[in-house]
Order: C-alpha cells, then sequence, then structure tokens
C-alpha cells in the first residue's frame, strides 16, 4: 500500500514485512511525480479530447440545433448589448458590435474555465479513485470542451464581420501569440481552482461571486477609449489585459505593449504558484473528493 503521512519527513525507502510493503516517497519524487502527472495527462490528448466531444453530444443528444443553442443566446445577449448601447449611448453599432462580440465570448470561455475548474476533481471523484487515469486528465478534458463551445460561438463573431462589412487588419496574425498566452492562463487558473475548490468546499461559491463582481469591473461590454484615463480597477486588472490581447487582433489592432507584459508575467508567475499547489496537493486530491 502507499504511505503518503509525514510527506517532509518521509524518505525513499521500502520496508517488506511479511506478505505487506509500504513505499514511503520524499518530497523531491512529489515534485517529479506531479511533473508527470500533468505531462502523461496532456500527452493522452486522444482520451480528453474524446471525453470532451463526448460530453457535449450528450448534453446536446437528441437536440435540433446542439451546441449552437449557447450559440444564439448568446448572440441573442450580443445582439441586446449592442442595441442598448446604441439607443442609449448614441454609438455606431457596426463599430460597437464586433467589440462586443469578441468580449462577451471570450469572457464567457474565461469564466466557464474557471468556474468549471473549481468543480472539476469534485464532479469526477469516482474517476479519480477508481479509474487510473492521471488527475490532470480531467483538467484538460474540461479545457478542451469549453474550447470547443468557443469555437462555436466564434460564429458570432464571423456573423458580426459580415454584417457591418469589415474586415481585420494584418494585426489579426497576432491571434497566433495571443491565443496560447490566453489559453496557458487559463489552464493554471482553473487547476488552481480545482485544487483549493477540492480541498475547501466554499471556493466554488467565492469564485462565482468574484466572477459576478469583475464581468461588471471589466471592460466587455463597455470601453475606456472616451475615458481621459484609464480608472485602476482596469488598469491593474489582469483579465482585461487577458481580453485584450485576444479582442485588439481580431478587431484589426495591435494589443498595448502593457497588455502583453502583464499577460506574460500573469501567466509566469501563476504557472508557478500553481505548480508548486499541485505538487503539494496531489497526491492528496484521491483523498479529498
Amino acid at each position: 500500500m502507499w504511505h503518503t503521512g509525514g510527506m517532509q519527513e518521509a524518505i525513499d525507502t521500502k520496508v517488506t514485512s511479511g506478505p505487506a510493503r509500504v513505499t514511503i516517497m520524499r518530497p523531491d519524487s512529489v515534485g517529479n511525480g506531479a511533473i508527470r502527472d500533468l505531462v502523461s495527462g496532456f500527452a493522452r490528448h486522444e482520451v480528453w479530447t474524446r471525453f470532451a466531444v463526448h460530453e457535449i453530444r450528450q448534453r446536446f443528444r437528441r437536440s435540433v440545433l446542439g451546441p449552437f443553442w449557447l450559440t444564439a443566446s448568446m448572440g441573442v445577449f450580443v445582439g441586446a448589448l449592442g442595441l442598448i448601447n446604441a439607443t442609449l449611448f448614441n454609438q455606431d453599432v457596426s463599430q460597437t458590435l464586433p467589440y462586443i462580440a469578441i468580449g462577451v465570448i471570450v469572457w464567457g470561455f474565461l469564466s466557464a474555465c474557471i468556474s468549471e475548474g473549481s468543480t472539476t476533481f469534485i464532479s469526477r471523484e469516482s474517476y479519480i479513485r477508481n479509474v487510473p487515469l492521471p488527475i490532470s486528465l480531467h483538467i484538460y478534458q474540461m479545457l478542451a470542451r469549453n474550447s470547443i463551445i468557443m469555437g462555436f460561438n466564434m460564429v458570432i463573431y464571423v456573423g458580426v464581420l459580415i454584417w457591418s462589412r469589415t474586415l481585420p487588419g494584418p494585426a489579426f496574425l497576432l491571434i497566433v501569440f495571443s491565443a496560447p498566452l490566453l489559453l496557458i492562463n487559463v489552464a493554471w487558473m482553473s487547476l488552481a481552482a480545482a485544487i483549493l475548490s477540492t480541498r475547501y468546499r466554499d471556493i466554488p461559491q467565492v469564485i462565482a461571486s468574484v466572477l459576478q463582481v469583475v464581468f461588471f469591473l471589466t471592460p466587455i461590454f463597455w470601453s475606456t477609449a472616451a475615458m481621459p484615463t484609464r480608472p485602476h480597477f482596469v488598469q491593474f486588472n489582469p483579465l482585461f489585459h487577458l481580453l485584450e490581447i485576444v479582442r485588439e487582433p481580431l478587431l484589426g489592432n495591435a494589443p498595448h505593449l502593457m497588455s502583453w507584459g502583464i499577460s506574460v508575467l500573469f501567466a509566469a508567475a501563476g504557472c508557478l504558484v500553481t505548480y508548486l499547489l499541485y505538487r503539494r496537493a496531489y497526491t492528496r486530491i484521491a483523498y479529498w473528493v
């Protein structure tokens, strides 16, 4: 059997007494195991991709539109926000609608990954305890599922461009760099939320409340262009900068260097902290769920 108690003082030895065998792990072997779990989970991309597709099919089976129901509801929401801005603030809807559409789509992906990430390990309790798969695979599956849904929602962005008769400029190619950077940040935030929520079951409710507040503090459907200076809650909001590095290329503009810098630093610091957290917790997750 495996003995995980007293991990800090443990040494890598094996003690055999009769038929039973006890394996005691050192802290460095735990760290290597965490890395192996993350790498082996990512390497099984065929497994978590198929699981993600199967989940979407099961969710929308016997439905006429399938996942496009989510696209339709988000499209109505985007259209309503565009109409409100055009009516109340006398703005050109052909200019504001693409801005709103991209903001809502990207925010929907980001918030869904973080909120669903907080319950990923809890909802996969039976798999974690009974199926010999890397624990991180469940996070990759959740990210894949929401990435596929975001792909469906991008139909709204294409439709808005066709309706407004606009084409993004050469800066559109920067999406090749900004999209992976967004995904890296979303991945570590989802994993950190999953670990903390598995240990402390109040965290999912806290995350849901925080996301609701941040939604209104982040320029998703409103812009800071008309403001003389950006408010501090925008200037130092990393989620705003993550949104900007994706939205600006899709609008044909180059993101500000500050947005690139904060997004890269946010990814580096977040990945390091989340790795240290996962290194400490991953052997205990099966007991926490």
